[in-house]
């Protein structure tokens, strides 16, 4: 299940988990260019990629998705970036 709340501090969704990730944010941006996603920047905290909006994704599962105030639109993109972390699961 996911969690999504507006951003206090910019014009943002925050989705948040509720299940624990420990993810290979490399890995998880090969699946996403996959998906047509374009990918700006990879690093081990954070991973940029754009379709549509700017993306944040962290290895905790946290992803900011930026420039919306649709919930339910950020959490259709949310899905599909949840499929590429399906492995990444920690139990």
């Amino acid at each position: 299940m996911l969690i999504a709340k507006p951003c206090t501090s910019m014009k943002a969704i925050n989705i948040i988990p509720e299940e624990k990730f420990d993810l290979d944010l490399e890995e998880v941006c090969e699946c996403l260019a996959r998906k047509g996603y374009q990918i700006k920047r990879v690093t081990r905290f954070l991973a940029l990629v754009r379709k549509t909006y700017d993306i944040s994704i962290f290895p905790s599962g946290k992803v900011i998705i930026k420039d919306t105030n649709d919930k339910e639109e950020a959490l259709e993109i949310a899905l599909e970036i949840y499929e590429c972390m399906d492995g990444y699961k920690v139990s």
